[in-house]
């Protein structure tokens, strides 16, 4: 595989972390029956910057992420990802 492909397929996958990750937090926003505002008055940001997040327009700081996650009861936790080594068949 081509050092370009697989950069590719990493922003690609990044990418669709990313998108995952935000729709988790627009879930939990509603869940809660938080306004765009509540949160963004709580992460000290404009509501602007919670719609262009939730739009995926722009991506957030970790800071601001973590003021965002605070009132919906969650934070960010760093895991190690396990890799499992594909067998090639030849």
């Amino acid at each position: 595989m081509s050092k370009r492909k697989s950069n590719d397929e990493r922003v690609k996958r990044l990418d669709c972390l990313e998108q995952e990750f935000v729709d988790s937090v627009v879930k939990l926003r509603k869940d809660k029956r938080l306004t765009q505002q509540e949160i963004a008055d709580n992460a000290s940001v404009i509501r602007e910057t919670i719609a262009r997040i939730e739009n995926r327009i722009t991506s957030p700081q970790v800071n601001t992420l973590l003021k965002i996650l605070e009132p919906l009861g969650y934070t960010i936790k760093i895991t190690k990802i396990s890799k499992k080594k594909e067998k090639i068949e030849e």
